[in-house]
């Protein structure tokens, strides 16, 4: 704030001393905003001269222009704290004024320093394309005659074919997630055959490429070679890469894990490699910890008995996680209850969750399975509201294509079970052996373990 004051009162950005007011008016009560204050009638009377009749008008334009200054700044910070941008606009800048002199010094020491890094990313190869178009096309350049010419449009192909493999194998991760989660289908308009058969000496120019094809090999072939050395590349070479760079490759090491892994395996696994990135101080979006990998270090964690360890993290953790609907303090909630019903606290998941609804279909599931498996615990009759209450809301979350059919199936007929095994305690007399047969039918059941230890108790 003390930064924008200063851009605010520099006359190159502003001239308005009006502006000035308003926002020194507004810092001064930001603490208390639900204030008569902050009505512009009330605001009027301090920035305009004693008497002066309320002009709405006036008050929406000196809003509108205190608003444009503070994205002007957003603007010139990100300018600043981005290194490529800057240099890529103060290049532009000479190549518009005709300053051909420093256009051709300063595209030379770009380009050399971008050649000189040791991991390089889509956001370097399209500089470089971007850098290479302007220096093809600039009225210097004879295209035809001059040999310069045509080491620039052999290096444009190849930085295009950098850029072009890295994002295909990359998003094509992102793709295999979607397909896996969301049930649907995305293509491309090249064939995944291409992806498979990039040449040798573009996987040996890039670290990450090479990351992306042992990756794309895994998923394919399904040999654990493929992952540990993938691991082993990335473990090496973490310090290399931008904490936002590091943290997509140990995401995609955590996704690889059930490729070729057993479930207590991937726990184990994945929690090494989690209190690794941890060191590292990964898993961080700005200000914000990523939302997915707090969840999947939870279950994780809890899920190979590291209950203290996990109720740290949450205790840690849990005040970075971004704002939403749910409410940070909700999904704390929420992972104690998960934490409590692990340790077989079932009365503390129904004092916790009983009266919590959950917009996020990822916090939605896990609150209504663990609230149903906790009353069905303590043989509690309310378990029968509970599963249609959770019937109704996997059907919406369904409809509106937050959940793929499988999981929604999946999770319906772990309903069934419930009710099933419900029927069990005296109402109508169901046997075990007729709950196992009915469960054969089903082709997916979520939760099925701890169906199978339910009716192992009967």
């Amino acid at each position: 704030m003390r930064e924008f004051t200063q851009f605010l009162k520099s006359p190159f950005y502003n001239r308005n001393r009006r502006v000035i007011a308003l926002y020194e008016y507004l810092k001064k009560h930001k603490n208390n905003l639900d204030d008569t204050k902050f009505e512009k009638e009330y605001a009027f009377k301090r920035l305009f001269p004693k008497g002066e009749k309320y002009a709405d008008w006036k008050m929406r334009e000196l809003m509108s222009d205190l608003s444009k200054l503070i994205e002007e700044y957003f603007i010139v910070k990100e300018a600043q704290n981005n290194q490529l941008e800057r240099e890529m606009l103060l290049i532009k800048s000479f190549e518009k004024r005709q300053i051909d002199d420093y256009f051709f010094k300063n595209a030379e020491r770009f380009n050399e320093k971008i050649d000189d890094l040791k991991v390089k990313n889509m956001a370097h190869y399209l500089s470089k394309l971007e850098l290479q178009h302007m220096l093809y096309y600039h009225r210097a350049t004879s295209k035809f005659t001059d040999k310069g010419s045509r080491e620039l449009l052999t290096d444009i192909m190849y930085n295009t074919d950098m850029f072009y493999s890295l994002a295909k194998l990359r998003y094509s991760q992102e793709i295999s997630a979607w397909e896996r989660i969301r049930g649907e289908h995305i293509e491309g308009f090249i064939s995944k055959d291409v992806i498979e058969n990039i040449p040798e000496n573009i996987l040996s120019d890039n670290l990450l490429i090479y990351i992306y094809q042992l990756s794309n090999k895994l998923f394919k072939l399904k040999k654990p070679v493929f992952y540990h050395e993938m691991k082993s590349v990335i473990l090496k070479n973490v310090t290399l890469f931008s904490k936002k760079e590091a943290t997509d490759l140990f995401t995609l090491l955590i996704n690889s894990l059930r490729t070729i892994l057993s479930d207590e395996e991937i726990f184990k696994e994945g929690f090494n490699l989690y209190k690794t990135g941890l060191h590292h101080e990964l898993f961080m979006d700005g200000d914000y910890f990523m939302i997915e990998h707090f969840n999947n270090i939870v279950s994780i964690a809890s899920g190979i008995g590291e209950y203290k360890w996990t109720q740290d993290f949450i205790n840690q953790y849990y005040t970075f996680l971004p704002l939403q609907k749910d409410g940070k303090d909700n999904i704390a909630k929420l992972y104690t209850a998960h934490l409590n019903f692990l340790r077989k606290r079932y009365d503390d998941v129904e004092g916790l969750l009983y009266t919590m609804e959950f917009e996020d279909v990822s916090y939605g599931i896990r609150h209504y399975t663990l609230l149903i498996r906790s009353l069905y615990e303590l043989k509690k009759s309310q378990v029968e509201d509970k599963c249609r209450a959770f019937k109704v809301y996997l059907h919406r979350k369904n409809k509106a294509r937050f959940i793929s059919a499988d999981r929604h199936e999946g999770y319906n007929n772990f309903i069934k079970i419930v009710e099933l095994l419900f029927n069990t305690w005296g109402k109508f007399k169901v046997d075990s052996g007729d709950i196992k047969a009915k469960m054969e039918t089903m082709n997916k059941i979520e939760l099925k373990n701890w169906l199978d230890e339910k009716i192992g108790e009967i």
